[in-house]
């Protein structure tokens, strides 16, 4: 015993000794300073993109990578960690036979780990067995989503892809009430011999659960109006989206400062499950004051005031006041909730204008009742109107119109905002169609009929790019032209218009030289734009328009630049214009703020 307690000792003290004695080049000097050691450097070949991006996260020797070198035992120990570690990173990838090889080169100031990966081929689904249980084997909405992303044979074995088809499973079950939704059964079964994977989901929704009483709480409007904004019926099956439209509704209604909803499901029974709803209202009144600046009015002022209810109906009072150098309106309006009071309504008006700019003077006192509805994305809106207009054009005597005016108008607007962006709309387009008439039986100065048609579109090329169009044309018949006030007659030039004239510059003259407007008009424009900061972009564009007698007169183009601050309130532009076909017209400053579509 005590023999083999000697040689012990005397072995363990042989080892201690050499290792104090072992040459430099197998271990970094404990004593030298960061700047004598030498550096390490990672190289992983054979892979790309995300795989290789994948590989370097998982690799816990890449973390020294151009990093002062600990010791020749800590790099040996990760270089040989790191074989398993990249055949892990390719896994979620499909590659299950990756073959890693490696190597140690040590120099005096760089030491290099050098990996060569081989993938191998790629694992496919050999077979793929989606398995619905409970009433969501008569679900449409799960039938549509195994169809659209449910793996498919043949397809690579994507972690990703199988995680997120699962995710989506739950989240359908959420959005679409089945409260007690598990997975009985879920896996990929890898087959590497084959390159090959058996995928069994098993998903078992149980009962769909359905809508029970909605109950609010803390409304200052009626019962039966709360309920008008209640799109689904009490006993249809539970869906979310039924309680978001329900929310944006009754926020966009401007009674409430705030809406709160809540499915009761501790509460369910037979299945209804009670919706809470929690409404804190809005003050009553708002207020307006808003000076502001357009090259098409100059200075400006806006004053206004809203009675946001008036009853339990939750009839409304909206009235406003815009005062500028080129004309002062004043507007009165009496809103009735409709059918879908979030999304329909009512509308009795009335209005006061007084215009005077260039050569033209107006004075404008109208009369009119709106019915706006919404068909699914379309906003229609219906309105009978009379107008008197006092009118006058350079020293023309003044001349009084009269006209009883029904008129239609069509209007859609799809967009996505640019991400992070709410303001910068990234891909989108807006129509707009309106067709208004009148007669002399039903108290009309002349017979007339008038159609414009309008649309934008925006279009994303990358992440600083944008391209942007305006299209808008209008055409009217009226038996005597010159009974037309300038409200009912077309006009072009200004901000909104042909950029590079003036506000209404544009159009047929009379006698005098003064514009007087056409029967016919088009303004068009194409903008391209660039992101040289967050909210920052500047545009070069041309715009193409004229009013006109007859489509045969010719049109007036411009060309300009600008810049764009995207403001917390929307986007605010700057632009310079100036007429082409026009060598001696000036360039034109035009200063505009509001919506891209």
């Amino acid at each position: 015993m005590i023999f083999r307690a000697v040689v012990c000792l005397w072995l363990s003290l042989l080892a201690l000794s050499s290792v104090l004695i072992a040459p430099a080049s197998l271990a970094a000097p404990q004593d030298a300073t960061s700047e004598e050691r030498p550096q390490l450097q990672v190289i992983i070949e054979g892979l790309d993109d995300q795989l290789l991006t994948n590989a370097k996260a998982h690799l816990a020797i890449y973390a020294l990578h151009q990093q002062t070198v600990p010791s020749v035992f800590r790099v040996r120990y990760l270089m040989r960690q790191g074989e398993q570690e990249l055949k892990t990173a390719l896994m979620p990838y499909g590659y299950y036979q990756t073959q890693v090889s490696y190597e140690l080169l040590q120099e005096d100031q760089q030491w290099t780990v050098r990996y060569q990966v081989n993938a191998g081929p790629i694992s496919t689904y050999q077979t793929v067995t989606v398995t619905l249980l409970g009433e969501a084997d008569q679900d449409a909405a799960f039938t549509r989503l195994i169809g659209d992303l449910a793996p498919t044979i043949g397809a690579p074995v994507i972690h990703r892809d199988y995680e997120a088809f699962k995710s989506r499973l739950r989240n359908l079950a959420a959005e679409r009430g089945y409260y007690d939704a598990f997975f009985s059964r879920s896996g990929v079964a890898i087959d590497s011999a084959n390159f090959g994977a058996d995928l069994t989901i098993e998903f078992n929704a149980g009962p769909r659960y359905l809508f029970g009483d909605t109950l609010f709480c803390c409304a200052t409007i009626g019962a039966e109006l709360l309920d008008r904004f209640v799109q689904y019926q009490q006993g249809s099956g539970f869906n979310t989206r039924d309680l978001l439209d329900l929310q944006v509704g009754l926020a966009a209604s401007d009674y409430f400062n705030s809406v709160e909803i809540s499915p009761l499901w501790s509460e369910a029974s037979d299945k209804q499950v009670p919706i809470e709803v929690t409404l804190t209202p809005n003050k009553r009144d708002r207020y307006q004051i808003g000076p502001g600046y357009g090259t098409d009015t100059g200075a400006r002022l806006t004053l206004g005031f809203d009675r946001r209810w008036l009853n339990d109906r939750g009839h409304k009072l909206s009235s406003v006041v815009r005062l500028s150098e080129v004309q002062n309106t004043g507007y009165i309006s009496y809103i009735i909730p409709g059918r879908n009071p979030a999304r329909d309504s009512y509308s009795f008006n009335a209005e006061v204008s007084d215009r005077s700019f260039e050569q033209q003077r107006s004075t404008l006192t109208k009369a009119s009742v709106r019915d706006i509805r919404h068909y699914d994305r379309w906003h229609r809106t219906y309105e009978l109107s009379y107008q008197r207009e006092d009118f006058a054009f350079g020293d023309e005597p003044r001349q009084r119109s009269n006209f009883f005016i029904p008129s239609i108008e069509w209007s859609l607007i799809e967009s996505t905002a640019l991400e992070g962006s709410r303001n910068i709309i990234d891909d989108g387009y807006r129509i707009s169609v309106l067709l208004r008439g009148a007669h002399e039986s039903l108290v009309a100065d002349t017979n007339v009929i008038s159609l414009k048609v309008s649309g934008k579109w925006v279009h994303r090329l990358n992440d600083k790019w944008r391209v942007l169009a305006r299209a808008e044309v209008g055409a009217l018949e009226a038996d005597n032209f010159d009974l037309l006030p300038p409200t009912l007659r077309f006009f072009s030039g200004g901000d909104h218009s042909v950029r590079g004239y003036g506000f209404q510059q544009l159009g047929p003259l009379n006698e005098e030289g003064v514009v007087v407007g056409g029967r016919f008009m088009t303004a068009n424009s194409l903008e391209l734009d660039y992101a040289f900061q967050p909210n920052w972009r500047v545009a070069i564009f041309t715009d193409l328009g004229n009013s006109m007698r007859d489509w045969q007169e010719s049109l007036k183009q411009t060309v300009g630049i600008g810049v764009r601050w995207v403001s917390p309130i929307g986007p605010v532009r700057l632009d310079i214009a100036n007429a082409i076909d026009e060598p001696d017209t000036p360039w034109r400053i035009h200063f505009t703020l509001g919506p891209d579509l």
